[in-house]
């Protein structure tokens, strides 16, 4: 595959919008269920997805050879074709048992607010309160909004609820454990059991 020194910036919490090297591109999407098959690849909660969860999610099915070939025929070979005509590369890497999304020179936001939440849970969970504190306020500037709002689909629902459930999570949980511990007493307070 022929990656460009580009890079394609994809925009899916409170809006969906793709952009390639800062300017946006226009997207004619061919299919409502093409545009639902590429959002649905950009879940930050699978990094691969199988033939046969991608058959369930669309059709309900299991991926028998007679429906694998028919996603392939309707959805993916129309989908990499429109990726090319519209980015100029293919994003997509295809594999015997399903895809996935070729994140080396995508960046997507709600990947990145993913990892910066469940990094700051686990510093919070180690006891760092000051680095924890630092990613959850990162991941709370990155939640822009629910995941690819007005986009139905079975695979983006269930992200959509999960990033939400992580975001109240990090942002009301996570935020208060942090400071609770991260914020010094102040001077001339008096806590229970200490001698001022």
């Amino acid at each position: 595959m022929n990656i460009p020194d580009t890079m394609l910036e994809i925009l899916t919490l409170g809006s969906f919008s793709i952009s390639l090297n800062g300017k946006p591109v226009a997207t004619d999407w061919p299919d409502e269920t093409i545009k639902v098959l590429f959002c649905s690849l950009l879940s930050p909660l699978d990094l691969y997805f199988t033939w046969d969860r991608l058959c369930r999610s669309i059709w309900g099915v299991p991926a028998t050879r007679t429906y694998r070939r028919r996603l392939e025929e309707m959805y993916i070979r129309p989908l990499i074709s429109f990726l090319i005509k519209e980015l100029g590369f293919n994003p997509l890497i295809t594999g015997q048992d399903g895809i996935r999304i070729d994140r080396q020179r995508i960046h997507v936001d709600a990947f990145e607010f993913h990892s910066t939440a469940v990094e700051g849970l686990r510093l919070l969970s180690l006891d760092n309160h000051a680095g924890a504190l630092d990613k959850i306020s990162k991941a709370k500037s990155l939640y822009a909004g629910n995941y690819l709002p007005g986009i139905q689909g079975k695979i983006i629902e269930n992200t959509r609820n999960e990033l939400e459930s992580l975001y109240r999570t990090v942002v009301r949980d996570g935020t208060h454990q942090a400071r609770k511990v991260a914020v010094p007493v102040g001077r001339g307070a008096n806590t229970k059991g200490n001698p001022p």
